[in-house]
């Protein structure tokens, strides 16, 4: 397992074993920037960091793997599976119904159905989850000195399947993706899902997400834990009975926290919900589960993006 480390001005640097990790912090020469993932940083400046890496994306509608290795080593240090929301499109749809009755109960003016023809206009619930994985880059951009990008695309035959000849959602999603990435200045590269399987067979990995990041980037050196990523709803819905207050006994909506349990031992996860008499968290294994106020401690507060593990 790898620590990310940054200099006294944030510039990322190579990560380290948490051996030197914990003399760095014991002698008093970096402190803990963040928790997980883990990271500290140094009290002096770096002129010249070393070290560059490349990332995985098997980008998906769901579920996205992500995966990072050192492009000296061959070394994953960092792979997670972003989880994206799933109910934008719910919500548009909602918002559309309410803009159409507003329309006919105030004013009556007619629909126009001749402001949204143009072929590549991205659908909201594409543009989040794309934005979401930029989200998710730029932050670990932070940690490491990311030069490269290789993602996993896919080239729909649209015209075959009747979806339309001139346009695809998914190829116009995938087109946002690498423009997006390559505004950021970093080398952009894509290869294709069964190259990719083809590279996880061989290389002994198992069927999952992060493990298809892995592939992409053809390396099996795994040398760090699986992270779970969901992005953060900062809007509340008012009427929500789950959430209510926003702080309780010193915690908040998704705070990452640690709590003992009686048969599941230690548990780390984030908050759900605030309730009268215990908190519910998310966890790798459970979406909804109860925890005791007295038998939990906040280890981080997340700002845009919730990592566990």
């Amino acid at each position: 397992m790898k620590v990310f480390v940054i200099d006294h001005e944030g510039s990322p640097c190579l990560p380290t074993k948490p051996r030197r990790a914990r003399q760095l912090l014991d002698q008093g020469k970096a402190r803990v920037k963040q928790v997980v993932p883990f990271v500290i940083q140094l009290t002096r400046k770096i002129d010249n960091p070393i070290g560059s890496f490349e990332m995985g994306v098997d980008d998906g509608s769901k579920h996205v793997g992500i995966a990072i290795k050192n492009t000296k080593t061959d070394e994953i240090v960092f792979r997670a599976q972003l989880d994206h929301r799933q109910d934008v499109s719910r919500k548009i749809e909602q918002k559309k119904n309410y803009r159409k009755a507003r329309r006919f109960r105030l004013r009556c003016r007619k629909p126009r159905f001749d402001n949204r023809t143009a072929k590549d206009k991205l659908a909201p619930s594409i543009r989040q989850k794309k934005e979401t994985v930029i989200r998710v880059i730029k932050d670990m951009r932070k940690r490491l000195n990311i030069v490269k990008i290789t993602v996993e695309e896919i080239f729909f035959n649209h015209a075959k399947h009747n979806y339309g000849k001139f346009f695809s959602l998914v190829e116009i999603g995938k087109k946002y993706l690498r423009k997006q990435i390559e505004s950021m200045g970093l080398v952009y590269e894509y290869t294709k899902g069964f190259i990719t399987k083809e590279s996880r067979i061989v290389l002994g990995l198992s069927k999952k997400h992060s493990n298809d990041a892995c592939a992409i980037l053809k390396s099996n050196k795994i040398n760090c834990i699986e992270y779970f990523i969901k992005p953060r709803r900062t809007k509340i819905w008012e009427l929500n009975p789950t959430k209510i207050c926003m702080e309780k006994n010193g915690f908040r909506h998704y705070d990452l926290v640690k709590t003992i349990h009686i048969t599941r031992g230690v548990v780390i996860g984030s908050v759900r919900s605030l309730k009268a008499k215990c908190l519910t968290v998310r966890t790798r294994f459970n979406d909804n589960f109860s925890v005791s106020y007295n038998k939990s401690s906040v280890l981080q507060r997340f700002c845009g993006l919730i990592y566990t593990y």
